[in-house]
């Protein structure tokens, strides 16, 4: 009797190993499975990323170049290297390194036109690790016809593969995009403001509007009653205030008495913002107290940061 149950035993797992090895051939095997797995892909090794020093950017709108110096992000632009925004590059680098779903759609050199991936019409985007070597040179063509995906490929291979697209509006901005406009640090709060003092657009000569902290509360010269959340609220402006773009050729001096705004710290420091007249463009040129660069303001910022009494008091 034991020897029948013993001999089912070893007939009913000789099955059920065939049968899983059935299984596993199948999913193996099977072309859904099988382009599934392949369509899974990274454009750059996490390890290559960490040694990018050089990014070149070809897009819609011309191209932009960024560097990297002791792991701070530049942007060069005409021998001069600018503030950049580490997070945004950081965003892009993640993007190149995560693995996502990107199919293969192609493998012929004469389909690349057809796709979009011509070098001379696609946008790229070149990593450089090194001094010169490309670590990435990456074309990104012509959406699907659904308009949710994009073709790409690597420069040099015909390989094409498509995928959402989530580079182009990394590629295609405009150099500015990439800029640190930012007049303050970020670390600076408005709680750490203890008075303010706005020297008139109007030009020198008529006194300045003094904002000084009392507690809880707030005195303007010329007001009787402010209110004190307007007065954070415009302090917050100023802290938060950004530029369009730097600076950087045919730059006016400022007048000798400028505009500016001068904010007092709690620790004794004066930080001060420096605007002068209107350019042809209908905007300001700002400096800042420190910095070496020299800020373009739009009209809406500037208005931003010098208001007029009305706006503090009380509603």
């Amino acid at each position: 009797m034991a020897d029948k149950y013993n001999k089912r035993i070893a007939i009913l797992s000789g099955i059920l190993g065939v049968l899983a090895l059935t299984y596993t051939a199948t999913l193996v095997l099977d072309p859904e499975t099988v382009n599934a797995r392949n369509a899974l892909f990274t454009w750059l090794d996490k390890k290559y990323a960490d040694q990018a020093d050089r990014i070149e950017l070809s897009g819609a709108d011309g191209m932009t170049t960024l560097v990297r110096h002791n792991d701070v992000w530049f942007v060069s632009r005409n021998d001069t290297e600018y503030p950049a925004k580490q997070d945004r590059i950081k965003d892009f680098l993640k993007i190149l390194t995560g693995k996502g779903r990107y199919p293969v759609r192609g493998t012929a050199a004469a389909s690349l036109e057809r796709f979009g991936l011509a070098e001379k019409t696609a946008s790229r985007a070149v990593i450089r690790g090194g001094g010169s070597a490309a670590l990435l040179d990456l074309l990104v063509g012509d959406s699907d016809s659904a308009g949710r995906e994009v073709y790409l490929r690597k420069n040099g291979e015909n390989e094409v593969r498509s995928g959402e697209d989530k580079l182009s509006s990394y590629i295609d901005s405009p150099t500015p995009a990439w800029l640190d406009l930012r007049l303050f640090p970020e670390s600076l709060s408005a709680e750490s403001v203890q008075r303010v003092t706005v020297y008139s657009l109007e030009g020198p000569g008529g006194p300045p509007q003094v904002l000084t902290r009392e507690g809880a509360t707030w005195t303007i010269t010329g007001i009787q009653n402010p209110d004190p959340q307007r007065v954070e609220s415009y302090i917050r402006s100023i802290l938060e205030a950004v530029g369009e773009d730097f600076l950087d050729e045919n730059v006016p001096d400022l007048p000798p008495e400028p505009a500016g705004i001068a904010l007092e710290l709690g620790n004794g420091q004066t930080r001060r913002i420096s605007v002068g007249p209107l350019l042809e463009s209908n905007r300001r040129m700002a400096e800042v107290a420190g910095s070496s660069f020299k800020y373009l303001l739009a009209e809406w910022t500037v208005n931003r940061l010098f208001r007029n009494d009305s706006y503090f008091e009380r509603q």
